[in-house]
């Protein structure tokens, strides 16, 4: 049987046009399967629209992604076993078995995380939150440029609310415990002012980033060489580079006028550590000097925040487009709040039962 992934951006080897042809077609036979094998296929995409990005999703229960996973890399086997001379068939199942040894890493990662989210030990941050006067174009760019996908979209006209990530946000799912990004429709009358508070949001995505889509969906590239400089169509500055990473949602970079002052009201408030950017693209350019990055269970695996030291003269400002970090709160916290200080450049930072993540 082949195994079709073009609904993926993952880059596969390419066989001889003759060969394409003749491993083209569908038949269950070639691997003893029965008709049920597409069928399965179909269900395996909505579940890990994820791989390829821009696809609304349900929540699934825990093991689903997984063994549907399991499943489609065996399906690969059984086909390359039966032509293992074809480049494509090997290609499709090497795709698959890193696709199987991530998603149970994952799943690894969000049950050791769950209990201690839960019983309130430690917080997670679930992810940020923006208003722009156009969300279907603010959508477009986020999943054909950047990879995401519509896992929620509620509401329409001023009270539409769309709602991505790279995966499942509930710590209940296999490929899931990874932060959104929530885009709120502007009320009328808003400036559309993203300020200069936020310096950038940092995403690292392992299939390559889509320089075509950047315009066509009405982003601007302001930069890219080793990384991306890029401006959504609502103005927010992303900056984005092809690397593995557990959660693709990578850092929300904040600038500060005393990176100490913001680092313990933040730390105080939610328990996050501290420690110096780690910095780890060599063309992308470096933290400022006095950079603190923020985080929660890990610096490498799930959303942090930057916090940078602004010392131009120009007064900060946090513009209408930054809504508010995300912060899931365990234990007690039953009703949503925001914390806002000054020494944090009057960031919200929002705080959200973690309920809402073990759904």
């Amino acid at each position: 049987m082949r195994v079709t992934i073009a609904s993926t951006r993952a880059t596969i080897p390419r066989a001889s046009a003759s060969r394409r042809a003749r491993s083209s077609s569908v038949r269950a036979a070639r691997v003893g399967e029965d008709v049920d094998v597409p069928r399965r296929r179909d269900v395996l995409f909505s579940l890990v629209a994820a791989i390829g990005g821009g696809a609304s999703a349900r929540e699934v229960r825990a093991g689903e992604v997984l063994d549907g996973l399991v499943s489609y890399r065996d399906d690969a086997r059984a086909a390359y076993e039966k032509d293992p001379e074809d480049e494509v068939l090997k290609g499709q199942l090497n795709f698959f078995e890193k696709q199987v040894k991530r998603t149970r890493e994952n799943a690894e990662f969000v049950d050791s995380l769950r209990g201690d989210v839960m019983s309130g030990s430690t917080n997670y941050v679930g992810g940020m939150v923006f208003e722009v006067k156009d969300v279907q174009a603010e959508v477009d760019f986020w999943t054909k440029a950047l990879g995401m996908r519509v896992t929620s979209d509620v509401g329409d006209g001023a009270k539409r609310v769309a709602t991505l990530a790279y995966g499942q946000t509930s710590l209940n799912a296999d490929d899931g415990g990874k932060a959104a990004v929530e885009i709120r429709q502007a009320p009328e009358g808003a400036m559309g002012s993203v300020g200069n508070v936020l310096s950038y949001v940092a995403v690292t995505v392992p299939f390559g980033l889509r320089v075509s889509q950047i315009y066509e969906s009405g982003g601007e590239l302001v930069y890219g060489f080793g990384f991306f400089d890029m401006r959504s169509p609502g103005g927010i500055p992303v900056r984005g580079q092809v690397a593995t990473r557990r959660d693709p949602l990578e850092t929300i970079a904040l600038n500060v006028r005393d990176v100490r002052d913001a680092e313990k009201a933040l730390v105080k408030e939610f328990g996050f550590a501290a420690s110096k950017p780690l910095d780890a693209n060599a063309y992308a350019p470096k933290s400022p000097p006095g950079s603190r990055v923020l985080y929660l269970t890990s610096a490498t695996k799930t959303l942090t925040v930057i916090l940078q030291p602004w010392r131009e003269r120009e007064a900060l400002k946090l513009g209408d487009v930054v809504r508010g970090v995300v912060v899931a709160r365990g234990g007690d916290a039953s009703a949503p709040s925001a914390f806002v200080d000054a020494r944090a450049s009057n960031v919200p930072f929002l705080s959200r039962p973690c309920a809402d993540y073990v759904a």
